[in-house]
């Protein structure tokens, strides 16, 4: 007729309440200063990290493809790919070998041709 018997300490845990996230949580995000938004996203990278996932790769670093396509051909980058194209390389190693798309390569060898 005494006291209940204590909780053990994992059925506390899970007896605990869930905190919810807001259903508009993009719009509550806006709200977050620099530091509480960087302190967001560490606790969210580690959760991530602790569960077995991979974090989202960052927009701060773009692959190199879109690098190399941002590159716009400077007039002596466009005479020496239509060269190569001339002298018979193919699109592929002009492309590698000047750090630029295969798109990049065949609008400059289109460009060379003569407009009827």
């Amino acid at each position: 007729m005494g006291s209940d018997p204590p909780v053990p300490t994992a059925d506390k845990a899970a007896s605990s309440p869930r905190h919810i996230l807001p259903s508009d949580l993009s719009a509550v995000i806006k709200y977050l200063n620099d530091q509480e938004l960087d302190q967001l996203q560490a606790a969210v990278t580690t959760e991530l990290k602790r569960r077995g996932k991979k974090p989202p790769v960052s927009d701060k670093t773009p692959s190199k493809r879109v690098e190399a396509a941002a590159v716009s051909l400077t007039p002596v980058k466009l005479n020496a790919v239509r060269a190569a194209f001339k002298a018979g390389v193919r699109p592929s190693k002009i492309a590698k070998q000047f750090g630029i798309s295969q798109s990049d390569v065949r609008k400059a060898v289109a460009s060379d041709k003569p407009k009827t």
